[in-house]
This record gives C-alpha cells, structure tokens and sequence, in this order.
C-alpha cells in the first residue's frame, strides 16, 4: 500500500476510534490508555493518525471501550478514497 493510502487509512481509523471513544464517554486518552493496557502516547498517536495500529492493540482498545471489532469497522463499508500523488503532464 502506497504511503498516502496508508496515511489516509491511518487518519480514518483515528477519528474512528476518536469517535468511539467519546461515545463510551471516556473523556481522556489517558483512561483509555489505561483501561486498555497501552501507553497513553499511543492512543493519542493512533487517534492523530500518526501510528498504525496492530490487530491485538486494536482489539485490547475496542474492548476497553465495550466495543466490538464489528462495529468498530461498521463505516469502513467502502474502500477509503485517497488522494494519489499528483502526476506531470509530460
């Protein structure tokens, strides 16, 4: 996967999990970080779209938030549309 579609993917699953934790009415993603049994930076580079996420990071996450991994990926229906790198006219 080119680097833009992962950074697009990224950012897409950040504000998912944003989202969703908001829901869960988890104010912090400090608690988050602690009720799931990861490190508080890496919720917040998650939620930034900084990070990629691992499918055991993920699923601790999602269960912190009594959120199943269905419903997590529910939006992600469609294939996520990137912005490809800008080609010359030659």
């Amino acid at each position: 996967m080119a680097g833009h579609q992962q950074a697009a993917l990224r950012r897409a699953i950040g504000e998912r999990l944003r989202d969703l934790r908001s829901e869960a009415g988890i104010t912090s993603q400090e608690k988050l970080a602690e009720l799931a049994g990861v490190h508080r930076t890496y919720v917040g580079r998650l939620e930034r779209g900084e990070s990629g996420v691992t499918v055991e990071a993920l699923a601790a996450i999602l269960s912190a938030m009594s959120v199943s991994p269905a419903e997590f990926f529910t939006p992600f229906d469609r294939p996520i549309r990137t912005r490809g790198p800008r080609r010359r006219d030659t």
